[in-house]
């Protein structure tokens, strides 16, 4: 019986061998495909990189909406980036990436020369009872904080470019640190004038000081020995907030009443309305009284901006949306990419770009704008 089994077992054996062979054969050009990878990880799903932001779309990050980035240098990408309660980095690869949680929503700066140090700190409102507001640093790019005691109210804006050490900010008036963030100093060029807006350019160091009656005098401040800044006499004056931008020998000012620009550095000035007249007052606030509709509708310049890629087209951020020049200022149209909310600041990344439009509902991606 066993001899018997023979026909019947041999067809199986020749078929189990044809299927073996075909199956090595199979196996062996997938390994010698120039697609496969000799990794352990080729089995793992690849997770496709984040869409990018559309042009004039927000900046989110883990579903939430960005409220500041950090950019110092126009020729390279955002470093930081910030929504209301935690930061992320940019990676390697350019994705953005959480770091952790932020211990109070307030201004972030990095250290260009050490970008693991960062500053984060506010001020309540100028002449308001607002509750004090801690400073805090980190040494680890946000991964742990430390509160600076007995550091209160402090905006930082700015790491000197000649000094690293020296760190620029607002208590109202002007702060100026020596020991990277440790102790500061409170500065005023007159008791009853705040800082409101400060801006290094090309030609300096630059403040718009506003008085109680809103009163605004833009000077020039030298801080060749930051112990005893020195107050250049004041430069122009306006009524209410200002924005300030410098190029070369042409400084731009915008504030309700206009855009003053000068082209031999700040000796003589021209103004210009043209293509602004919903965002600036019909008259001259240090002249005439403002129309009471003009008041209640709002009326504001906030930031001044130009393409890293042409001096003579500026960008301005208004209460009412993004305005564009391309004539260096002389006249002005609205960008229809942002919406006609309050633009509070403006930063060109990757040499001119990307343009991050931060406004009071978030940061605005432009692309090549």
């Amino acid at each position: 019986m066993q001899l018997n089994r023979w026909p019947l077992l041999l067809p199986l054996l020749m078929l189990g061998f044809i299927l073996s062979a075909c199956l090595a054969v199979e196996n062996r050009s997938a390994d010698d495909s120039p697609d496969a990878v000799e990794s352990p990880d080729s089995a793992r799903p690849t997770v496709p990189p984040p869409t990018p932001v559309p042009s004039g779309g927000f900046l989110r990050l883990d579903g939430l909406t960005t409220r500041q980035v950090v950019v110092w240098d126009a020729e390279l990408p955002a470093e930081f980036a910030t929504t209301r309660t935690s930061l992320y980095r940019r990676s390697a690869n350019r994705n953005w990436t959480r770091v952790g949680d932020l211990p109070i929503e307030g201004r972030l700066i990095a250290d260009p020369s050490d970008p693991d140090l960062l500053y984060l700190g506010d001020h309540p409102p100028c002449l308001s009872e607002g509750d004090p507001i801690p400073f805090y640093r980190s040494t680890d790019g946000g991964e742990t904080w430390q509160e600076v005691q007995e550091v209160r109210n402090i905006r930082p804006i700015l790491v000197w470019p000649a000094d690293n050490d020296v760190i620029i900010g607002s208590q109202c008036g002007l702060a100026i640190s020596q020991d990277r963030g440790v102790t500061w100093e409170r500065h005023l060029p007159e008791s009853e004038f705040d800082l409101t807006r400060l801006a290094v350019t090309q030609l300096g160091l630059y403040g718009v000081f506003t008085s109680e009656r809103d009163i605004s005098y833009l000077r020039r401040l030298r801080l060749e020995d930051p112990d005893q800044p020195e107050f250049d006499e004041p430069i122009i004056s306006f009524w209410g907030p200002g924005a300030i931008h410098a190029t070369g020998d042409r400084i731009l000012v915008g504030e309700p009443g206009g855009i003053h620009f000068s082209d031999d550095g700040g000796r003589t000035w021209s103004t210009t309305r043209d293509g602004l007249d919903d965002v600036i007052a019909s008259v001259d606030p240090l002249e005439e009284d403002i129309p009471e509709t003009e008041l209640e509708e709002g009326l504001g310049i906030f930031a001044l901006e130009s393409d890293p890629a042409s001096s003579s087209r500026i960008f301005l951020g208004t209460i009412r949306g993004l305005y564009i020049s391309e004539d260096g200022g002389r006249s002005w149209g609205r960008s229809a990419e942002v919406d006609e909310v309050r633009v509070q600041q403006l930063d060109f990344a990757l040499s001119g770009s990307i343009l991050y439009v931060t406004t009071d509902d978030g940061v605005v991606v432009l692309h090549n704008p």
